[in-house]
């Protein structure tokens, strides 16, 4: 694979000259286009700003905003002022203002920003002095900006989830460069850039590693739905990705179920078949969803062979593990009773089994080792990465070292079978019931076919000093909440071998979830136990 551009200023600047990519904004007030062309020339006026106000090389900037052009242009100021990127999440509903703007502030010190490049309406979550307005304004430098090395910081990107005890992996512009080059054979076919689409936020790391830097570094022509649209209207995004001709979308397993439950709602035709890469990714994969997709391929043009999922983290830029571009998806059936008992992931009997869908093949070194050393194919332990295109380090003064003898512990459990990686879950997540180790996708997963039951709102843990498994859902509008328990109750059972001490129905919009659309088990486990949950509903 031919070596790219060491920095980010750099890819662009190359893109531009063979007069390439296109960013395309569907918006509420209509359609916005920023070329590549257009984007370097305001981000050097941009970076003319930030040295005005004596930002330096090296110093961490804050975006803060949606998914719009000056989101884009403001990240590219900061690179090219030889800056360090700070994406910060954007909450699309603000239930407590006071505690949003709280966890800026901690997420903000963590980092070390001074300045933060932000959407005028947002400003006031941020503490005084900090806000700056991205609407290009204000007194530019005369100093010619510097630009960035290929060993300098390009982004320091927080964790899913981090509140409280935020954790930002701070990755070089040469880890960049390495995953532009793992991602070369999903954007572009044959040299040739994929047209893609997505609704992912721009501060989540595949919202900004595989919808805003292919565009400056391959050349694509990306379209790009508002998440707050996609959030209103799921299917608006394959409905957009028909109309556009798209050829490549990754999304949460979540964010294609609910597209789907909105396309049977809405109706009407919607023609996929342009689409050759629509991948899994951000979270686990749910083979329920895996099924509708299979189900609904047909009637919209989607082939079978376009499908597939990928496995990553903050930690690595993005990508550890990609389906390889018309394979499709592989699915491994295994027998859950060895899986908790054992560790093994053997294929499936007559027993409870877990679908699992594998995660493709690794892009860099993988390792699944457990503490007494490495495993064979077919047993379960922890991921272990090494490669180019992995963070330097944490930042945060209470961030451990998650590097043992230059590899890097994901904390995700796996195994290889096949030459894919399969995932199994976290390790702070499982479950201990009756002495065996099982994982809360399969209840949540068991609990989330039930007729009733919000798909993707179902959340499982074992209570603390306990090995008794309690089961979190909410119901679906005029769901009867003691049928559903029992419901629940049973289909953990049969599924998996195991029934749930505690099935709770809770008001819509209680379980938690990361804004990549991951469960918040830790943060729902911790209000059920102190007895803070919403009140459940009768």
């Amino acid at each position: 694979m031919q070596q790219g551009p060491p920095t980010i200023p750099e890819a662009l600047a190359a893109t531009v000259g063979r007069g390439a990519g296109e960013y395309v904004f569907h918006l509420a007030g209509g359609v916005e286009r920023l070329s590549t062309a257009e984007l370097a020339e305001r981000a050097q006026r941009g970076a003319r700003r930030l040295l005005a106000r004596d930002v330096r090389p090296g110093d961490p900037v804050g975006v803060l905003g949606p998914n719009r052009p000056q989101w884009v242009i403001s990240a590219f100021a900061i690179w090219a002022a030889g800056a360090v990127l700070v994406p910060i999440q954007r909450k699309l509903r603000l239930r407590d203002p006071a505690a949003f703007a709280e966890q800026l502030c901690m997420l903000l010190e963590t980092a070390g920003c001074r300045i933060v490049l932000v959407d005028p309406e947002l400003a006031s979550l941020l503490p005084p002095g900090l806000a700056v307005p991205w609407d290009e304004s204000g007194e530019v430098s005369a100093k010619e900006p510097s630009g960035p090395l290929a060993d300098d910081a390009a982004v320091i990107q927080f964790t899913s989830g981090s509140t409280t005890a935020p954790r930002g992996a701070l990755v070089t512009h040469a880890a960049v460069a390495a995953q532009m080059e793992i991602l070369e054979e999903t954007v572009a076919d044959g040299g040739a850039p994929r047209r893609s689409i997505s609704w992912v936020p721009f501060f989540h790391d595949l919202g900004l590693f595989l919808n805003v830097l292919p565009t400056a570094v391959w050349g694509l022509s990306s379209h790009h739905l508002p998440t707050e649209r996609f959030a209103a209207e799921p299917d608006a995004w394959l409905r957009l990705a028909a109309d556009t001709r798209a050829s490549l979308t990754l999304a949460p397993s979540s964010g294609f179920g609910n597209a789907l439950r909105g396309l049977r709602r809405r109706g009407g035709r919607v023609d996929l078949g342009a689409l050759e890469v629509a991948r899994f990714a951000a979270e686990g994969v749910d083979p329920n969803v895996v099924q509708q997709l299979e189900q609904a391929g047909p009637s919209l043009g989607l082939r079978a062979d376009a499908l597939g999922s990928s496995y990553g983290l903050a930690e690595s830029v993005l990508a550890v593990t990609l389906s390889k571009p018309g394979t499709g998806l592989a699915i491994d059936r295994i027998s859950l009773d060895r899986l908790a008992s054992e560790g093994v992931a053997a294929p499936a009997g007559s027993g409870p089994a877990r679908t699992m869908v594998g995660c493709g093949i690794p892009k860099m070194e993988v390792r699944i080792a457990r503490p007494r050393g490495d495993l064979p194919e077919r047993h379960v332990g922890e991921i272990l990465l090494r490669g180019e295109s992995l963070m330097s380090r944490y930042v945060g003064g209470d961030a451990p070292d998650p590097f043992v003898d230059g590899w890097l512990r994901t904390g995700d459990m796996g195994y290889i079978a096949g030459g894919q990686l399969y995932v199994t879950g976290r390790v702070k997540d499982m479950v201990i019931a009756l002495g065996h180790n099982y994982y809360p996708e399969d209840f949540e997963w068991a609990a989330g076919r039930i007729e009733g039951v919000r798909p993707g709102r179902c959340v499982a843990f074992s209570e603390p000093g306990t090995d008794e498994v309690v089961v979190l859902v909410e119901p679906i509008d005029g769901a009867d909440p003691g049928e559903l328990r029992r419901r629940v109750r049973n289909a953990a059972a049969d599924a998996v071998g195991i029934a749930p001490r505690e099935v709770v129905v809770l008001p819509a919009g209680t379980v938690e979830k990361t804004t990549s659309g991951k469960l918040r088990r830790a943060s729902m486990r911790e209000a059920y136990s102190r007895g803070t949950l919403a009140l459940p509903v009768a």
